[in-house]
């Protein structure tokens, strides 16, 4: 496997990644990992092998694509490697999955989870990154991708877009996002909000709203907070961010805009935290917040942060582009309230309108979790790496 993050289990891609690999080795298979990571790990069935890189550079980075191949060399002239995955972004991995692939003619898998490439002509990245770019960016990648014996990505809409790219339909398997049901889980009772709370200082009696993911600039966080701005004489109100900071958007200019908006005593900012903490933190909070902004490239994205929500048993409150991903599985399955492109109004009215609703609040965060457990389950999910598996090895050579 060549992925991006491995250790690093805050992130969904990592979280993704595991999954995979777990499942891979209780099927018997001896797995390998060649990651960004200071350190690595073995066990029995799973060899974590570590390629350092002190700067992180987006979307493409040579330094890590050398390690991989060398690494990666080594392990297939002194095993019997029967195939290679890789995850993007960054284009690095995929790279050195085809040029491995096509070296020692073992069969490759991608895995594609978003069109991150198209993601650079989004607010605000596209006031700094050149179109013309972009387009050669996409038609590398597209090239990358026809060249994989499975591409695996997570919904329908990006399965469209990959065969507009050229990939055969016949090789492209969808394996949707979701989230591990064991640690993201509601709490017990009343009670054990109150002590987690409690142990949190967070307000006992508040209807907490929380966000928990990177500060990405395809999000409207700006927007969103201002919507809370209207409600900032609402007594049983407290918005939660647990939030890891990006190249644009950091914690310290979320906190300038709280401050500007005087609403510091309704949100609470967090830096980023252990997913095990995170994951008790979401217990005791009441609604899963999405800011997602208005783009027509943003209609196949649900991001994985929805399903930790839902297996923490919270309903949503999210916008986005209409007849996006994320409102076909918020009214699909009645799990919350989708409130369109993000406006501080429509945002207002979303809180609004749980505050006046509380009793519903539980029976469809019941509901979501019963939709995460039959449909969501990242473990369950996961095991249909062995069928895509199964077909990358019985279909012919690209």
């Amino acid at each position: 496997m060549l992925g991006e993050k491995f250790l690093q289990m805050s992130t969904p891609s990592a979280q993704r990644l595991f999954a995979y690999a777990e499942t891979l080795t209780s099927n018997s298979h001896q797995t390998f990992i060649i990651t960004r990571s200071r350190k690595s790990l073995r066990t029995k069935k799973m060899t974590v092998i570590a390629t350092p890189s002190k700067k992180e550079i987006p979307v493409f980075d040579p330094i890590p694509l050398l390690l991989y191949l060398i690494r990666a060399i080594s392990i297939i002239r002194t095993h019997r490697i029967n195939l290679i995955l890789s995850t993007v972004p960054k284009i690095n991995n995929a790279i050195a999955g085809v040029i491995l692939s096509k070296i020692f003619n073992i069969p490759h898998i991608i895995d594609v989870r978003d069109h991150w490439e198209s993601s650079l002509l989004l607010y605000p990245l596209n006031m700094y990154i050149p179109k013309g770019l972009v387009s050669v960016l996409v038609a590398i990648t597209s090239l990358v991708y026809r060249q994989a014996s499975v591409v695996i990505t997570v919904n329908e809409t990006l399965k469209q877009m990959l065969r507009e790219r050229g990939v055969p339909p016949r090789r492209i398997y969808v394996i949707p996002n979701g989230a591990d049901t064991t640690l993201f889980r509601p709490s017990k009772n009343e009670e054990h909000v109150k002590r987690l709370r409690k142990k949190h200082g967070l307000p006992i009696t508040s209807l907490i709203f929380a966000y928990a993911g990177a500060l990405t600039p395809h999000n409207r966080f700006d927007i969103l907070l201002k919507g809370i701005s209207y409600l900032r004489n609402t007594d049983d109100f407290m918005f939660l961010m647990i939030s890891r900071p990006t190249l644009l958007i950091t914690n310290k200019k979320i906190q300038q805009l709280i401050e500007k908006l005087q609403i510091q005593t309704k949100v609470r900012l967090l830096d980023s935290l252990p997913i095990e903490k995170t994951a008790e933190l979401l217990r005791c909070c009441d609604v899963g917040v999405i800011p997602l902004n208005d783009e027509e490239l943003l209609k196949s994205m649900t991001t994985a942060k929805v399903f930790a929500y839902l297996a923490s048993g919270l309903p949503i409150l999210a916008s986005g582009p209409n007849e996006c991903e994320l409102e076909r599985l918020i009214n699909s399955h009645k799990v919350g309230i989708f409130i369109g492109p993000p406006t501080p109004k429509g945002f207002t009215n979303g809180f609004k309108t749980f505050l006046l609703k509380k009793r519903a609040i539980k029976k469809i965060g019941h509901r979501g979790r019963e939709i995460m457990e039959k449909y969501y389950d990242r473990y369950a999910l996961s095991r249909r790496i062995i069928e895509a598996i199964h077909r990358a090895t019985q279909l012919p050579a690209s």
